[in-house]
Parts: structure tokens; C-alpha cells; sequence
């Protein structure tokens, strides 16, 4: 892999324009058995010469108010277990995994408009919209094997939009009193939409998109004492990709549903001491409460008389469990 970056600033009174672009070049071998019987190695190069430009402005009303505009390209490109064409166990799935050596990588283009204010120090309110557009998404989807058994593997849709707006929030409490505690709070709302191929209508959320996230944390901090409490809840997002039947005649009652991992809450607990300078403690407390994990489906059929009905359905559904933790952190 070979890289480089040019940029340039350009501070203008109360106005910063901020540009520059990425070179990169990646040559990534792929190296893969062939037969089972012999050894028959094959070789498969994906080769990469890419530009990745971006710019932000932003322009000051004063010290506590500002607005930034940002554009940047990016790109996913696929990792090795994604295109080696063999299969491993995913223990946070509960399935077994395939690769696809036909992946392309996929490439985004980021526009982000976004209003900041800065109440005091360590304190902000920022409200932005974002839209990404994506060209060769790669996303999960799923096979039945052997009965019930699931294998996920990657595939790419041919493209995506996403948008939507965000709220960023820090506060301090002071203004009651209360200078050793503040509080955290992240939000996005987003809609996504899957563009494929001509011929295929499908309209659905990209896959591993959750349409809302919420993100909550509180914290206390005094006297080499520390606490947080976090919290995370996500919206219900698909995680498999299911199939629509081709094999003529009325197939609608054949058709696989997506599967969606519904949303869940989960909550974790610090409590830190410092007890010199370059010694501190720490307890952890992870998914306090416990929720399930839960895979769903939503097959819909039509009856003998041409309705359409449709059920709901867990396909999987499992604890993590909590977990705790001790530790003794040295800084020198």
C-alpha cells in the first residue's frame, strides 16, 4: 500500500477553508485452494488507485457560535475473511460465515452541514444534517443450508442514500449547583434507501442501518473520584437479506424475508478511583440490564383467496449476559 496527502489552509477573517486530497494505492492478494483433492493454489489481485478528496469550511460568529460545512469521499473496502470463499463461526451471530471474492469496495460521498455553540469550556450544542451517498454497498445476506442452518456471506447492492440529522449534546450541571456532574447526550434520526439494478424494485433500509441512535451518558467526577453511567439504545435494523423467488408462476408465498435484529437497551456502569498520580482503580459493570438479543423476520403470504397477510416471527434470540470487571491502571 502507498498513500500520500496534500492540504492547505486558507484562514480568512471569521471564515477557514480547510482542503485537501489522498492518493492511495492498495494491491491486495488473494490466495485460495482451488480443489479440496490437490493443491491448486489461485491467485486474485484487487487493485485500488483511488483520490479521496475533501473540504470544510467553517465560519465563526464569535466565540461561542459557529457553522461548518464538509464534504469528503471515502471508501469500505472489502477485508480478507469478507473475500476468502471459506467458512467460519461468528459466536456473536450464532451462524456460520462465507466469504465472496466478487466483492467490490464500496465508496461514499459524505456532505455534512452542522451548527455548533459552545456555552462554556467543556460545554456544546451541536445540531447537523448529514446525507451519505453510497456506490457498491456491501452487505450481509443469507443462505438456508442443511435444513435450518443459516451461512451469512456479503454481497453488493448497487447503491445507497443516506440521510438524516443528529444532535450532539455536553453539558455541565453547575447551572444548579451541581459542578461535578455533566451529561452526554447523542441522537441521530436517519432513512436510508437501497438502489439496485434495473428490473429490481425492492425498497428497503441498507442493511445494518438502524433508522434512530440514541446515546445517554452521565458523570460524575471529583476529588480523584469518577463514575459514569452509559446508555445506548438502537433502532431495528436488518441483518440478513432475504430472497425474492425467480422461479416463475405465482412465487410470492416462496419469497425469504429480510431478518432484523429488533432494538434492544443496554446500560453500563464505571466507578473509578485515582489513588496517586500514576495509579487509578476501576470497576466496570457491562449490560446491566440484560436485555435479549433478537433476530426477527416478517413473512408475509398470500391466502387461497388473494390476500396478503402478514406474521412476525423470532428466528433467534439469546443473552449476552453482564459482565464485570476489576482493574488497576499505572501511568508513568
Amino acid at each position: 500500500q502507498l498513500s500520500g496527502y496534500v492540504g492547505v489552509n486558507i484562514p480568512w477573517r471569521s471564515l477557514t477553508i480547510y482542503g485537501g486530497v489522498r492518493y492511495e494505492y492498495v494491491d491486495q492478494l488473494l490466495r485460495m485452494n482451488t480443489r479440496q483433492s490437490e493443491e491448486s493454489l489461485q491467485d486474485t489481485h484487487y487493485y485500488y488507485k483511488d483520490f479521496f478528496p475533501s473540504v470544510n469550511v467553517s465560519y465563526r460568529f464569535n466565540d461561542m457560535h459557529q457553522v461548518r460545512a464538509a464534504y469528503g469521499r471515502s471508501t469500505n473496502r472489502p477485508e480478507f475473511r469478507e473475500l476468502a470463499p471459506t467458512v467460519y463461526y461468528d459466536f456473536d451471530l450464532g451462524s456460520s460465515v462465507m466469504g465472496n471474492y466478487d466483492l467490490k469496495a464500496a465508496y461514499i460521498q459524505n456532505i455534512d452541514l452542522r451548527y455548533e455553540w459552545y456555552p462554556s469550556r467543556n460545554e456544546i450544542v451541536s445540531v447537523a444534517l448529514f446525507y451519505k451517498k453510497f456506490t457498491n454497498p456491501i452487505e450481509w445476506t443469507y443462505t438456508v443450508a442443511g435444513g435450518t442452518d443459516l451461512i451469512y456471506s456479503y454481497i453488493n447492492a448497487k447503491g445507497a442514500d443516506n440521510y438524516g440529522f443528529e444532535v450532539d449534546i455536553r453539558k455541565n450541571f453547575g447551572f444548579i449547583g451541581l459542578d461535578d456532574f455533566s451529561l452526554s447526550f447523542n441522537g441521530s434520526l436517519i432513512k436510508s434507501t437501497v438502489t439496485f439494478d434495473k428490473g429490481n424494485n425492492i425498497d428497503r433500509p441498507m442493511q445494518g442501518q438502524s433508522p434512530y441512535l440514541i446515546n445517554i451518558g452521565l458523570f460524575y467526577n471529583r476529588d480523584g473520584w469518577s463514575a459514569a453511567v452509559l446508555y445506548n439504545r438502537i433502532g431495528k435494523r436488518i441483518v440478513g437479506i432475504g430472497r425474492v423467488s425467480t422461479s416463475g408462476g405465482d412465487t410470492f408465498n416462496s419469497n425469504i424475508p429480510d431478518m432484523y435484529e429488533m432494538p434492544r437497551n443496554s446500560l453500563d456502569l464505571t466507578v473509578g478511583q485515582r489513588l496517586c498520580k500514576w495509579l487509578e482503580a476501576k470497576a466496570a459493570a457491562r449490560d446491566l440490564l440484560g436485555d435479549a438479543v433478537r433476530f426477527m423476520q416478517f413473512p408475509r403470504f398470500r391466502d387461497s383467496e388473494g390476500v396478503v397477510h402478514e406474521r412476525s416471527q423470532t428466528t433467534k434470540r439469546y443473552y449476552p449476559g453482564r459482565s464485570f470487571s476489576l482493574s488497576l491502571t499505572a501511568t508513568f
